[in-house]
């Protein structure tokens, strides 16, 4: 019976830690509930960088409650100063009776250590209670916090012959309108979005979030263009206010054109290595240590293709289309070279699927 109350409640604080997708990151998403004799008498999530920790506000809701309470948190406490202090103390402060904590913290700064000040404190603590929940809500922190890499999901819509346009490179539209919809929804969860430059050049999209539920949301606009090509009226440029725009470009670029652009309030980063192409591995790497935790890569084709075969995307999303567009020369989600055999084949795990009107949607891990 203890066992069900304690899911209830956890579940409860699943539900609050949600509320912070799309806000809270590079954090982790974390909800926290406090329970006295049955009744719920503090709840609260950690809303965004700098505002106060899930335990805290929940903890001030409860008051002089929180004593000889329960407290349920879907993350270990932090037990370091970062923007706010730590949360481990201002629990051994209040005396709760017992903390039940779904998931360790990953982040060597924190693992086992907020267990271990609990218990040496005397605070009853138990963890491992839906897991498997916190890995899949928090996977960008856990990613990020363990590697210094941002999560990379890619997202892309494809004919029933696995197209992404046709010959002469038209794409608008391959999904439905209802399925667009959905893709600004799943643009807000991320930090950033990526594409190439030939995307911008040939689309010239906003690439910003235009989704009811994200009123506010900023979402930095990644460019990659190893020639700097990237047009001075691009639409983009209007909507600076939305998020930064940032083009890697190697050294060789002009830096005239980058001057006219950091004039227009566009970030143009300069790769150090001399290459013919922009280095992937190093662009995820300088996002990383610029706490840019996830990044949502939209196209196209090429960029794409170099994503895959250099296997630096953890998920996809992708949205099938009944249509059959054919055509040798038109682009598909995949280039390149291709598998010799089907064993070498990139294989997707841990699918879902869904349907959007008549488009159906498969999400999945690499």
């Amino acid at each position: 019976m203890k066992n069900f109350k304690d899911i209830s409640y956890l579940q409860m604080a699943y539900s609050l830690a949600e509320k912070a997708k799309g806000w809270a990151s590079p954090n982790p998403y974390v909800g926290a509930v406090i329970v006295k004799r049955g009744i719920i008498v503090g709840y609260g999530y950690h809303e965004k960088p700098g505002k106060p920790h899930a335990e805290l506000v929940a903890l001030q809701m409860a008051g002089p409650l929180s004593r000889s309470s329960s407290a349920f948190i879907t993350l270990e406490p932090c037990v370091h100063w970062g923007r706010t202090p730590p949360c481990v103390e201002s629990l051994i402060q209040v005396r709760p009776k017992r903390v039940v904590i779904s998931a360790l913290d990953p982040n060597p700064l924190v693992f086992k250590k907020g267990v271990k000040r609990l218990r040496q404190a005397g605070i009853q603590v138990s963890s491992g209670l839906l897991e498997e929940k916190n890995k899949y809500l928090n996977e960008i922190y856990l990613k990020y916090i363990t590697k210094k890499l941002p999560f990379v999901a890619a997202k892309t819509a494809i004919s029933l012959d696995g197209k992404i346009a046709t010959k002469k490179f038209d794409s608008r539209w391959i999904s439905s309108r209802q399925t667009r919809e959905y893709v600004h929804l799943l643009r807000g969860e991320y930090d950033a979005i990526m594409v190439g430059i030939s995307t911008l050049i040939k689309d010239d999209p906003f690439l910003t979030v235009r989704h009811r539920n994200w009123k506010g949301k900023k979402t930095t606009r990644i460019i990659l263009d190893s020639r700097l090509r990237f047009p001075l009226n691009a639409r983009i440029i209007s909507t600076l206010s939305q998020g930064k725009i940032m083009i890697f470009t190697l050294k060789k670029a002009s830096r005239k054109k980058a001057e006219a652009l950091t004039k227009k309030g566009v970030d143009v980063v300069f790769l150090p290595r001399s290459s013919s192409k922009v280095d992937l591995q190093e662009v995820l790497a300088w996002l990383g240590r610029n706490e840019i935790a996830s990044v949502l890569v939209e196209g196209g084709s090429l960029l794409l293709t170099s994503m895959f075969e250099q296997k630096l995307v953890d998920k996809i999303f992708l949205t099938i289309s009944p249509k059959l567009i054919g055509g040798r020369e038109a682009p598909s989600i995949l280039q390149g070279d291709g598998a010799d055999c089907i064993k070498d084949s990139l294989v997707l795990k841990r699918i879902n699927s869904f349907q959007i009107d008549e488009d159906i949607i498969i999400e999945g891990y690499f």
